[in-house]
């Protein structure tokens, strides 16, 4: 954690604090694994129930659209994510749709807005793509487990928040 200097014109016992991204998690964490998460994603991580002035980034687990809309509403201007989590380390096994899904059987599961997006998301490299890169996505799709795909789907959704809520310079 970072501290800014000081201002001339605060007292001396006030110290300032760098701003950090809140996650707040709906997920029934302990807190052990709130403090992991936050270690990972360098972030302040607060159960669903503790009260938060400022919210960037909302897990939740498979829910209904009513829940999320609530959650959306209570945290207005923070993103909301569901999150499918199995971690036996920290006794936490929240699967859902997607991994019943992908656990039967099915290659993968995709989202798309559109048919344009739904084509470009299925389609193999063409020829005028670098094959190398291309060979090196797949590689890495084909070997992810459930859970990889789900950190990363995660690890980007903070990033992202991070650069939304960052102030410019």
């Amino acid at each position: 954690m970072s501290i800014e200097p000081r201002r001339p014109d605060m007292p001396a016992e006030v110290e300032v604090v760098a701003e950090r991204r809140t996650i707040v998690t709906a997920l029934p964490l302990k807190k052990a694994a709130r403090q992991r998460l936050a270690e990972l994603l360098d972030a302040r991580v607060v159960d669903v129930r503790d009260p938060v002035d400022h919210v960037d980034l909302v897990l939740t687990p498979s829910c209904s659209p009513q829940l999320i809309g609530a959650l959306s509403d209570k945290y207005d201007g923070a993103r909301v994510v569901v999150v499918e989590l199995d971690d036996w380390e920290f006794g936490v096994e929240l699967g859902g749709p997607v991994k019943r899904i992908l656990r039967s059987g099915a290659s993968a599961y995709v989202l798309a807005d559109s048919i344009d997006e739904l084509a470009s998301k299925i389609s193999t490299p063409s020829a005028e793509d670098d094959r190398a890169d291309a060979a090196e996505v797949h590689e890495l799709a084909a070997g992810a487990t459930v859970d990889e795909v789900i950190a990363a789907f995660l690890r980007e959704s903070v990033e992202y928040s991070a650069r939304v809520h960052t102030p410019d310079s």
